[in-house]
Formats: structure tokens, sequence, C-alpha cells
């Protein structure tokens, strides 16, 4: 989604000076990364044999504590920061009054109107 507003000339020139500096450092980061990686790695380690199904197993069960701990953590600073808010308001209570008015119509029409299962309007 791309949200406009509005904005002065040098503050729009600023914000995409920024952008373009900053996919620039990015692309160019990435160039130097990849140019610099070593192209002879050996990835026999991702292989799936009983010789490492023991440290693959270890691997796994480590990530996935990892993630169980990250995600209580998550939960727990959630319900510290956000859980004794009270963000929810009922709206008032309303009366027959107020819904006729709303809809302009007379009591007696709101009546016969909630009393009718088929109503047409004309």
């Amino acid at each position: 989604m791309i949200i406009n507003s509005k904005q002065s000339k040098p503050r729009k020139t600023i914000d995409l000076l920024f952008t373009f500096f900053g996919w620039l450092f990015l692309i160019l980061f990435l160039y130097n990364f990849s140019s610099h990686f070593d192209r002879d790695l050996d990835f026999t380690f991702l292989e799936l044999n009983l010789d490492n199904a023991n440290s693959i197993l270890l691997i796994t069960f480590l990530v996935v504590i990892t993630s169980a701990v990250a995600l209580s953590w998550w939960s727990s600073y959630n319900k510290r920061k956000f859980g004794p808010l009270k963000r929810r308001t009922f709206p008032p209570q309303t009366n027959e009054k107020d819904l006729a008015e709303y809809f302009q119509l007379t009591e007696v029409e709101l009546e016969i109107i909630k009393k009718d299962s088929y109503i047409e309007r004309t």
C-alpha cells in the first residue's frame, strides 16, 4: 500500500535521496558479499544419511526449542505490556426514541417495523 501525504519539495527530495542511497548501499553490499563468497563450499552436511542424522535431529531440536522460548517470551511480554489495558468501550444503551430519531421515523412506525417480518420501503 502506498501512502501519499502532503510533503514539501525539499523534504520529498531528501526522502528520495535517502531512498536512492539506501537501495544503492544494499545493492553494493549484496554484490560485495556475493563476490567474496567462497564458491568451494561443501554442503555434504545437508545430505540425510545415518552418519549425520543425529546432528540434523539435534539442530532441529535446538531450532524448535529456541522458537518456543522466543514465542513464550513474546507472549508474556504482550500480556504484561498490553494485558491490563481496557480499550474496549461499549456504546451507550439506546432506546426507542433514539432509534426513531436516527432513522427519522415516529415511534409508532418503529414499532410496526420491529413487529413485521417483511418490510417494503416505499
